[in-house]
Order: structure tokens, then C-alpha cells, then sequence
């Protein structure tokens, strides 16, 4: 029997749209020998399914352009979804695995992971735990500190606390860290919300801004001279493969959302020296072993041409397009097998003994909570 494999993707989250990209090129590469249901979370958050999910100029207008339009729900505590169409439930599913393509907020962080793990639904990409460390860029730096991984100076801060006293937080950020700065905020991705800083007289509004797309944000030293390189890594074979290296180009500045998804021609490998290349595989496997990942990651890191050093920069849980592109001798259809059959282990391995009867209702039912206790 076929399994029923659910392709979740969109959400509510400003990656979006990258994430429809990475489920349709899935879709076209996903064997066969699977039954898939694809799941389209709209930017409302609603769980949605329709005839015709390959197309893509139906996500402009979901409900309008797809046919035969069905409503899902996921069922807690059971390895099931229902179709549901005006009002009424056609039709229950028994779920097999899920396929995330999910990209940030609702996605990425540990919070799609918690419902599937709540209905027994084994999942790719990692943990509820992991999922949450990587997405949060200030959780993720302080694993880099206890780990002794690599990583930029930096100061973060929670809007509720810097808003009782912004000036002794600028000049906590100004006394450990010189201009330029970049501001990031700490839950979000592809290069979206960032700001450098050049002069304090500007660091108020830039921080201003940050907190407009989420209530942490993190502030590193910016560094103008720089090269960024990309690895991936999946467990596969009861072992870690680690990709080929990707050098990033950019246009200017940072590598910003346009660089990222709307350019031609901004990805190849690089052919660098040795020495950087064995330097950025090993961090890349240590990156995946430090914080507990599963599936496919792809790690991001600056290069400092000036001092020479390498720095993890950021971790994606579930890279656009699966990172496919970077496993130079494996197919995409070969990391989608691989996934599924990953998951499914993990899922098997993890089922310890969760629930079990004691004496504590029993004792408690005898208490007479209404007497007066001396």
C-alpha cells in the first residue's frame, strides 16, 4: 500500500512564497510510489488542498483559481487530517508522514513540528527543540558560545526591557561593539528586516525598525569585507553527507532577499583553497551535531578577508529548495527519499513509554479539600 505523504508548505511568514517554490519543485521530483497530499497553508494561517496544486499562478488567489477547494484539518492525538467542504467533513486521511517545506515563522520554528508531533505524525527536518534554537538567531548564538563554534560579537535585545531604557542599551551596544553594526531581527530570514548602522545618531530609528518585524533582535559587528559561503548537510546512510561549498554573490551590501530568490545567476560552487574548504565541511557537521539536527540544514558563513576567520553566521532547518542544489552526485529525488526515510526512523525510534496509570486520582479523590486544614 502506497503511503500517504502530506507536502506542507506557505504559512504565514514572510518566506512565503519561497516556500510555494521549494513545495512545487518537490512535487515534480517526489517518486512515485508515494500517494502525496499536497497542504497549502495560506498567509491567513488556513489549511487548504485543491485539484490542481502544480499550478502555480493559483497561490496569487487560492481560493478563487483552485479547483475544488477543500478546507483541512489536522486531528490531535490521531495520525489523521479531514477534508472539509461547505461545512461538512468528506473525507478522513490516514497520514503515513509529512513533508515539510515550511519556511520561517509558524514553519520553521518548532510550532508546525509540535502539531504533527501531537497528532503522531512522523515529519522531516528537525526536532520541536532544534527547530526553535536555529529559527531564534540569539538562542542560536548562545549554543555557538557553550559549543566554542565560531561566531561574531554581538549584543541582543527584548523590546520590553529596551523600551524602559533605551539609552543604556544603545550605549551598552555602542561600549562593546564599534561601527559599522547590523541589526537583525532574531526570527526572521532571508535577509528581510536587517539594517546596518553606520553612526550612533541613527542606531534608534534602525532599531526602531527591526522591532517593527519582531520583539528580539540581535546586533553583530558588521563586517564590509567579507565572503559568504553556504554548505549543507543530511543525515543519510546512518551517517552525515556534507555538501559541496557554495560562494554567495551579492550586489551589494548584504545578500538581500532580491540577491537570494529573484536574481539569475548568483549561485555556482567555488573552487577555494583547501584548507577554507576542509575548515567550513567540519564546522558544518559539528554545527549539525551541536544542535541536535535532523534532516536536511544549510549553514551560512562569513569569511573575514581582513583577519582571515570564519564565522558560523546563520542555520536553516529547511533550506529553500532543500539545498538540492549543493549535493552535486545526489539527486533531488534520492534527498526526498532520504528525508522520508529518516523521519520515519527517528518517528520509530521515538516512541518511549509517555503515559501510565499511578494512584495519584485515587488518593486525591479521598481528600476532603473543604474541611478547614490546621
Amino acid at each position: 500500500m502506497r503511503k500517504n505523504i502530506l507536502l506542507i508548505f506557505g504559512g504565514e511568514s514572510v518566506e512565503h512564497d519561497i516556500s510555494v517554490i521549494t513545495a512545487l519543485q518537490t512535487l515534480k521530483n517526489i517518486d512515485s510510489i508515494y500517494n502525496v497530499v499536497p497542504i497549502y497553508i495560506a498567509k491567513n494561517g488556513t489549511w487548504l488542498t485543491a485539484e490542481n496544486m502544480q499550478d502555480v499562478s493559483i497561490y496569487h488567489d487560492f481560493m478563487k483559481k483552485g479547483k475544488k477547494v477543500k478546507f483541512v484539518t489536522l486531528i490531535s492525538g490521531k495520525p489523521y487530517i479531514a477534508l472539509r467542504k461547505n461545512n461538512k467533513y468528506s473525507k478522513f486521511i490516514n497520514v503515513n508522514f509529512a513533508l515539510l517545506c515550511t519556511h520561517g515563522k509558524h514553519g520553521e520554528d518548532g510550532a508546525l513540528q509540535g502539531m504533527l508531533y501531537n497528532s503522531h505524525i512522523p515529519y522531516s527536518s528537525c526536532d520541536v527543540k532544534s527547530s526553535a534554537i536555529i529559527m531564534d538567531k540569539i538562542f542560536m548564538k548562545d549554543v555557538l558560545l557553550s559549543r566554542k563554534l565560531p561566531y561574531l560579537p554581538y549584543v541582543s535585545l527584548v523590546f520590553e526591557e529596551y523600551v524602559k531604557n533605551k539609552d543604556r542599551y544603545i550605549n551598552q551596544i555602542v561600549s562593546k561593539l564599534k561601527f559599522p553594526l547590523i541589526l537583525k531581527p532574531a526570527n526572521l530570514g532571508s535577509s528581510i528586516g536587517i539594517k546596518i548602522c553606520y553612526e550612533k545618531k541613527d542606531i534608534k530609528n534602525y532599531i526602531d525598525f527591526c522591532f517593527r518585524f519582531d520583539n528580539r533582535i540581535l546586533v553583530e559587528k558588521y563586517l564590509p569585507d567579507i565572503t559568504e559561503y553556504n554548505c549543507a548537510c543530511v543525515h543519510m546512510n546512518n551517517d552525515l553527507k556534507i555538501s559541496s561549498i557554495q560562494k554567495v554573490e551579492k550586489s551589494e551590501g548584504i545578500y538581500s532577499f532580491e540577491d537570494k530568490y529573484l536574481k539569475e545567476g548568483v549561485k555556482k560552487v567555488d573552487k577555494t583553497d583547501k584548507s577554507l574548504t576542509l575548515k567550513i565541511k567540519n564546522l558544518t557537521e559539528k554545527v549539525y551535531r551541536a544542535f541536535g539536527c535532523y534532516g536536511v540544514i544549510r549553514v551560512d558563513f562569513i569569511y573575514d578577508n581582513v583577519m582571515q576567520k570564519l564565522y558560523v553566521n546563520e542555520i536553516n532547518s529547511i533550506p529553500g529548495s532543500m539545498a538540492f542544489y549543493l549535493f552535486k552526485d545526489l539527486r533531488f529525488k534520492d534527498l526526498i527519499d532520504c528525508l522520508i526515510e529518516e523521519g520515519l526512523e527517528r518517528f520509530k525510534n521515538e516512541q518511549f513509554v509517555s503515559a501510565y496509570d499511578s494512584d495519584a486520582l485515587t488518593l486525591f479523590e479521598k481528600i476532603d479539600f473543604t474541611s478547614k486544614q490546621k
